[in-house]
């Protein structure tokens, strides 16, 4: 913590911060959020002071809290790097913001609650409580637009762990279950927001904030907020060639929905 805590008052990185957000107050209270997301956490003070700063102001560009239990946006560490990752909270309230959805969000699906298809491929489920203590099978997305145009998402537990496995270098080989490995560590939280992303991103309309979120997702930062690489996962996303813009749906090589047969 002693290293963050020296390196966060070097004049170019207290200029950068002024610089991204613009106002002294938020810039004050950003630093003792970020401090304070460091400081519990043994393996993000290894970190390289540069990347962590970039991830924590992605997440505060974007309005959105820094208290990871919070399940908005997250700082991860990842060797000597931190990365940005979004959480599906942080999806929903992103989405949100644009005034197009009606209702939208994410679940669990247990043992029992799954019934299958219809003539057209949708998945039917029967949710109720007394499943709850039953083992998730799955995870389903929704949302519905003001428009009336609806669409859900519904992903086996299998089809999350094989999407972890295929684009994370850190749950596949000898490096799966270690340190860096949120799929294992985190595998819930990693599959719903996931499902999530790939709903999103497949047919929703994207604001720019949301785009931007999406882009970033899992990314190590340049000091303007672009993306500078993705050191858990070899595909580029197309998006990365392109600034954010109005477009209603943007296509990402990493966020290529894999959908089930019948859909």
């Amino acid at each position: 913590m002693a290293q963050f805590s020296v390196a966060i008052q070097q004049p170019k990185w207290l200029k950068l911060i002024n610089d991204t957000l613009g106002d002294k107050d938020t810039a004050k209270q950003f630093i003792a959020d970020i401090s304070t997301v460091v400081s519990g956490n043994y393996k993000l003070q290894q970190c390289d002071a540069g990347s962590i700063l970039t991830a924590g102001l992605l997440a505060q560009s974007l309005k959105l809290p820094l208290a990871q239990t919070l399940g908005f946006a997250y700082v991860i560490p990842y060797g000597d790097k931190a990365q940005f990752q979004i959480g599906w909270k942080g999806l929903v309230q992103l989405a949100q913001r644009s005034g197009q959805f009606k209702r939208l969000g994410v679940r669990d699906v247990h043992e029992g609650e799954y019934i299958g298809q219809d003539n057209f491929g949708e998945d039917l489920f029967k949710f109720d409580h007394k499943y709850d203590d039953k083992p998730i099978v799955g995870y389903y997305a929704y949302f519905e637009l003001l428009n009336g145009f609806v669409k859900t998402l519904y992903w086996t537990r299998e089809q999350c762990e094989a999407h972890g496995t295929r684009y994370s270098q850190a749950h596949s080989g000898k490096n799966k279950g270690g340190e860096f490995d949120n799929w294992s560590n985190m595998f819930d939280a990693m599959a719903e927001k996931t499902v999530m992303k790939q709903l999103l991103n497949k047919y929703a309309p994207l604001s720019v904030e949301l785009q931007k979120a999406v882009i970033a997702d899992q990314a190590i930062l340049n000091n303007d907020l672009s993306v500078k690489e993705y050191v858990d996962n070899d595909d580029k996303p197309k998006a990365l060639d392109q600034k954010p813009s109005n477009n209603l749906v943007i296509d990402t090589g990493e966020d290529k929905v894999e959908e089930k047969k019948g859909e």
